[in-house]
């Protein structure tokens, strides 16, 4: 429209449209997922001292071997949080010769280890208990995992104390990204829209006042006798 208002509505539309994207981008990322550092080389190769890594939330429920899982339990570690990854769940059967790790009778591949170091511990075999995990450090050598507390249910954690898990899949992170960013760009363009639909409605206003006056003096000659 000439004066404007075709533009203000598609601002205002726009602009919604993003703030409502940013909205519930943040709402999304703030109840689902965190950042946090990790404090020590228990972990190492796969994340060091420093190194902060992205948490999907989690409160034990969908864990799967392999799993990297920040959790906290308040008799162990000073009731701080510990990242560590899940090596056996309830009702695995977890033994390890002094050399080899086996998992329910069958040799456990574990390419994420230190320099191949598989254990850097005395022997052991434990038979989880059901909402039970037994997790171990990438880092054996340096890890004060569940082999550490063997006489404390063989060592096994509640999984209810897990906080969240790694997240290995980017495409989440990324696509809350994405949202944040298009809704970004959304309101900034709705802001673009609405200040030109401001613009060209004071121009039209103005050109219209203009006339108006111009009609009035024209309308006001006297006419002239002949």
């Amino acid at each position: 429209m000439r004066d404007g208002r075709g533009l203000t509505v598609t601002g205002w539309i726009l602009g919604a449209l993003g703030v409502a994207l940013l909205a519930a981008a943040a709402l999304w990322g703030f109840r689902g997922y965190e950042s946090v550092g990790v404090t020590s080389d228990s972990m190492v190769p796969a994340y060091a001292r420093g190194d902060r890594v992205a948490i999907e939330k989690n409160d034990g429920g969908g864990l799967h071997h392999g799993d990297v899982v920040l959790f906290r339990t308040p008799d162990r570690y000073d009731g701080a949080d510990v990242l560590e990854r899940v090596i056996a769940l309830g009702g695995d059967h977890l033994v390890f010769d002094g050399k080899q790790l086996a998992l329910n009778g069958e040799p456990l591949d574990e390419p994420y280890l230190n320099e191949g170091d598989e254990g850097g511990s005395d022997a052991y075999d434990v038979l989880v208990p059901p909402g039970r995990m037994f997790t171990l450090g990438d880092n054996r050598g340096l890890s004060l995992d569940s082999r550490h507390f063997m006489a404390d249910q063989a060592g096994t954690l509640p999984v209810r104390a897990v906080r969240g898990r790694i997240i290995d899949n980017p495409a989440m992170p990324l696509l809350l990204g994405a949202g944040v960013l298009t809704g970004t760009l959304l309101a900034l363009a709705g802001a673009g829209f609405g200040l030109a639909g401001r613009v060209v409605r004071r121009r039209w206003l103005a050109a219209t006042t203009r006339y108006g006056q111009s009609s009035s003096r024209v309308q006001s000659r006297p006419s002239v006798r002949r």
